[in-house]
């Protein structure tokens, strides 16, 4: 399996954990650097309160904060808070 299928696999199951997690508090942890990122990428990045790599925000989930997540979602990693 390519590398670039193994990674559409992750963000597909990301997409499908948005649409389970709705109304419940998540971590959001940034796992890739901004600098060659379109600028629309940037300032979602830094809307979530994510500023570097490794960094990690914890939001309640709503359309707002999904859609948001939706552009970004190659470039973070999404937890539910236990």
């Amino acid at each position: 399996m390519s590398k670039q299928i193994a990674n559409q696999k992750i963000i597909d199951g990301q997409l499908n954990a948005l649409k389970t997690l709705q109304g419940k508090k998540i971590i959001v942890t940034q796992t890739v650097g901004i600098v060659r990122s379109l600028p629309v990428h940037k300032v979602n990045l830094k809307s979530l309160g994510l500023t570097g790599i490794g960094k990690k925000k914890e939001h309640l989930l709503n359309p707002q904060i999904e859609g948001m997540l939706r552009k970004v979602i190659h470039m973070v990693k999404i937890s539910e808070v236990s």
